[in-house]
């Protein structure tokens, strides 16, 4: 009796699977870090153990009658060590989506278009070892207005000859009579064996102002009559085994009566041989037009080391250096946050994918 009903439990849970393909992967990052605050803070030195953006994603592709394809995934974050608040389930990109022969498109929570073009045309500054070394996003020094949003509309073309064109919008589910907090973005990029430059533009409307940050997400976040903007340019250059980067982003706050802008100028440099991947980065922020002490620095360095085509041990050093009006951070998670706080973190790391 257990033989058949183990029979026909293995039945049901298979037989589906027979019918629609699942791919299953993802990523385990980890790392231990040694986290020094300096500048105004007063939080003492630590050692910890710190999650660098560990993912598992569920995705799979259906090919139809016409040549085109519908795609899915769920992608879902999860913590080895002092990490992320939000674990759910498709904390992550997770939408469906249309492919074909003009170019995708994706709905749902998605990384938008000013995010995802920085990989086009900024491949050394872009390739950034761990989250505890990264400098994009809302409270970082580069890519400012690039987030993940959950209403978007995403529109990826293929590559023609070289260019390449991304948009995105993202609705506001909240819209009102006086509330609209939507954003658009756009991304153009020209690539050859040699060279890549690109553009990218992000509105974001009726969101709060607080120049310390980009913040771009609604909820209590929304506020009538405002608008955030970003712009970003920048290229590339391939060398033998080695890419130079270099980007500048300008970013505006208008509250409806007077805005605010700031720049934001930025080196990198990608070594790769082998196993052996080496990175290293400079950016500066200078203060937000008529508020003084606001801008900020940031150095990173880092080298990697392939253990198999899936695993790799890292190890880098950041330095976050900020006026003492300023609040940059890196990416890596727990950092506490104050006016004039500067970090010295030294990570090493693990990162296996499957």
């Amino acid at each position: 009796m257990k033989k058949l009903i183990a029979t026909a439990l293995a039945a049901a849970f298979t037989a589906p699977l027979a019918f629609a393909e699942v791919t299953i992967s993802g990523s385990v990052r980890s790392a231990l870090d040694y986290l020094d605050y300096g500048g105004t803070s007063q939080n003492d030195s630590k050692f910890r153990i710190a999650d660098q953006a560990s993912r598992i994603t569920l995705k799979g592709e259906d090919k139809l009658d016409n040549g085109s394809s519908l795609l899915w995934q769920v992608e879902n974050r999860f913590n080895v060590g002092e990490g992320s608040s939000n674990t759910n389930w498709g904390s992550r990109n997770t939408f469906i989506g249309y492919k074909g022969d003009w170019g995708t498109l994706r709905f749902g929570k998605i990384d938008n278009a000013y995010k995802l073009s920085s990989a086009d045309y900024l491949q050394a500054i872009d390739s950034t070892l761990n989250e505890d070394s990264s400098y994009f996003g809302k409270n970082q020094l580069a890519r400012r207005l690039g987030e993940r949003q959950d209403q978007i509309v995403l529109y990826d073309s293929p590559n023609w000859s070289g260019f390449r064109v991304r948009g995105s919008y993202d609705f506001d589910s909240g819209k009102d009579a006086d509330l609209n907090a939507d954003t658009a973005t756009v991304a153009g990029s020209y690539s050859t064996d040699v060279f890549s430059v690109g553009a990218s533009y992000a509105l974001a409307n009726d969101r709060k102002i607080d120049t310390t940050k980009t913040d771009i997400g609604k909820g209590a976040n929304r506020a009538a009559g405002t608008k955030i903007e970003g712009l970003l340019l920048g290229g590339s250059v391939k060398l033998a085994d080695f890419t130079l980067s270099a980007l500048w982003e300008r970013v505006t706050w208008d509250n409806g009566s007077r805005d605010w802008d700031q720049d934001t100028y930025g080196v990198g440099a990608l070594y790769k041989s082998g196993k052996l991947t080496f990175q290293a980065a400079y950016l500066f922020a200078d203060d937000v037009s008529d508020r003084s002490e606001s801008g900020g620095q940031q150095f990173t360095l880092g080298g990697a080391y392939s253990l198999s085509k899936q695993s790799r041990i890292y190890l880098t050093y950041t330095q976050v250096d900020n006026d003492e009006q300023a609040k940059f951070l890196t990416e890596a998670p727990g950092l506490l946050t104050g006016a004039g706080y500067d970090y010295n973190i030294v990570s090493l790391g693990v990162r296996t994918d499957f």
